[in-house]
């Protein structure tokens, strides 16, 4: 946006005792905004991964027609007609500690500063004071209340009231919570089995074979509940013999070239003595 494109300003972080109501119903809108392209990042001020994006992309959703349109359907919304205004509300929204400034750091800088790297997750500091640039970055600080905490505090009460009066319920009831729970904990005791059983047979297997098997490899993997089950086994070769494997391959590759110039030398030396002893 060339409208963002002037000299640089720069804010001082002045957070108010009590938290703007208009701020926050901008915040609560902007958090999860598709137009913020937010990633995430570890701040190593912080110790933990925030969400941060671009001064600009904040700029652009305020001014968007789908700001506008949702304007008009809720009036705490405030209104934002142009580049100044919604300046405006990105500031108040750092003087209420909403959102605040931070430096995007190269890997370089981050393994000087001991950072915890993690790939595809940048490494983040925080700062003082906000400059209001296109490209700087900003991380949120706000989380916006769950709409169905209520709901989900009444369940949580209601579970335990039915707890407590379990000698209370009907026995029919009863029986068919004491054959539920006796299921699932012969389902936890045959998950614990089956793992014993493969740890068994992977170390025979390390000890007597070239080759170790793995009854169900990804049954720790980090994946869903069904593909942990697929495939249902596997063979893992040493990883020693995977590296002699590749390093002779890499040897063989290496010497053929030589095989082949001195077959050629071979074979155009015969050619040039047929030829002689035809003229002759």
């Amino acid at each position: 946006m060339n409208q963002l494109q002037g000299p640089s300003e720069t804010q001082k972080l002045t957070p108010p005792a009590v938290k703007d109501p208009v701020a926050v119903t901008v915040a609560t809108y902007l958090r999860h905004h598709k137009i913020l392209k937010q990633r995430q990042g570890f701040n190593i001020n912080t110790k933990e991964k925030q969400d941060f994006f671009r001064y600009k992309r904040c700029i652009r959703a305020l001014l968007s027609d789908e700001y506008k349109k949702q304007q008009a359907k809720q009036p705490s919304l405030p209104i934002i007609a142009d580049n100044a205004q919604a300046q405006r509300m990105f500031i108040l929204m750092i003087q209420n500690q909403l959102i605040q400034p931070v430096k995007k750091l190269k890997t370089q800088e981050a393994k000087q500063k001991k950072a915890k790297l993690e790939k595809g997750v940048p490494c983040l500091e925080s700062t003082t004071k906000a400059v209001l640039q296109p490209d700087e970055y900003f991380v949120w600080t706000f989380t916006p209340p769950n709409p169905y905490l209520v709901v989900y505090s009444l369940l949580g009460l209601v579970a335990i009231f039915t707890v407590i009066l379990f000698p209370l319920w009907p026995f029919w009831m009863r029986k068919g919570v004491w054959y539920l729970s006796t299921c699932l904990l012969g389902l936890i005791g045959l998950f614990f089995a089956l793992a014993i059983v493969r740890l068994i047979i992977y170390v025979f297997t390390l000890v007597f074979l070239p080759s170790q098997f793995w009854l169900f490899p990804r049954l720790f993997d980090d994946c869903g509940f069904f593909d942990s089950f697929v495939p249902l086994y596997a063979w893992e070769e040493p990883k020693g013999k995977g590296k002699k494997k590749k390093a002779r391959s890499a040897s063989e590759h290496k010497h053929a070239p030589a095989v082949s110039s001195q077959s050629e030398k071979n074979t155009t030396t015969a050619t040039k003595r047929a030829t002689v002893e035809e003229v002759e």
